[in-house]
């Protein structure tokens, strides 16, 4: 009998992947979470065999009605939706309260390392991931925690290049010569879906997902590359400079730059090609992207 796997965040980047890869494996039958069943998004993953709930991570009645009846689950929260870490951590924590009410087998949570631990600076979206993670390991419940790298998504929508001349652009990304991980975010699903799969092997495991891990000045050369006659360079920024841009989060993005460079994150590139042998390194994702791309920085 397929095991129902109750996935949140069902028509966002990591939920949506982790929704395509379950759809592609008879064992498992997919209960797909949003806030409105009636949006096209949801009716489309309605159409591909997906069972539509509404639940709101807010409402704790209703994720528990979300869980009751699945074998596992998937949960992620978003704090830049409401730039809240104690709201963020409430989510998470209610959700474990739910899951472990109605006897969920494999709870996956998408969480964070503890940054204010780690650097005694706050970063709030990954630290109250970190509390829910922490929760999460006294419960008892059976759980794997993934913790996801930079979206690559991101260089076309909050990281696009700046331009700084004619058919030149500024990666503005404060890492210095640190490499840092990133993955395209919808490949994180085939992940999660291999750890549910092979779940006597990451259960109470922290799983760092990661599709490449560059340098800055890395990163550039391939934009170059596959963008030409546009030219990309490492703008050299450093995090006090970014966090003096002054936009919404630029603190907060800021400090987990600060943290991405000291902290020593592990995302592990290697584990997920082994579960995931398509997962796409930077290159793969530009060639993927190149419309997107040009159109973000024209």
């Amino acid at each position: 009998m397929a095991k129902i796997i109750t996935v949140f965040g069902a028509t966002g980047g990591q939920g949506g992947g982790v929704v395509d890869a379950l759809l592609t494996d008879p064992a498992f039958k997919v209960r797909a979470v949003t806030r409105n069943v009636n949006s096209d998004k949801a009716q489309k993953l309605k159409a591909r065999g997906a069972e539509v709930v509404a639940a709101n991570v807010d409402e704790p009645d209703s994720v528990k009605a979300a869980l009751k009846g699945a074998y596992g689950c998937f949960v992620v929260t978003n704090y830049w939706d409401h730039f809240d870490a104690a709201r963020e951590t409430k989510q998470g924590k209610d959700a474990v309260d739910a899951a472990k009410e109605v006897g969920i087998k494999h709870f996956v949570y998408s969480g964070l390392e503890n940054v204010q631990r780690t650097l005694g600076i706050p970063c709030e979206h990954f630290d109250s991931k970190a509390a829910v993670e922490e929760y999460l390991q006294q419960s008892g419940l059976p759980f794997t925690s993934v913790r996801f790298s930079l979206y690559f998504d991101n260089f076309t929508t909050i990281l696009v290049p700046t331009k700084v001349g004619e058919n030149k652009f500024a990666l503005n990304l404060p890492m210095g010569s640190v490499p840092l991980d990133g993955v395209a975010v919808r490949d994180g699903g085939e992940v999660i879906h291999q750890i549910f799969v092979k779940e006597k092997e990451f259960m109470g495991k922290f799983v760092g997902i990661g599709g490449d891990r560059l340098t800055m000045e890395q990163y550039a050369a391939i934009l170059s590359k596959h963008l030409a006659p546009k030219k990309f360079v490492d703008g050299k920024i450093t995090v006090e400079q970014y966090k003096a841009l002054g936009f919404p989060g630029a603190t907060e993005m800021g400090n987990m730059f600060d943290f991405y460079q000291r902290g020593n994150p592990e995302r592990n590139v290697e584990l997920c090609r082994q579960l995931h042998p398509k997962i796409r390194n930077f290159e793969q994702w530009v060639l993927d992207n190149k419309d997107a791309l040009n159109k973000a920085t024209s």
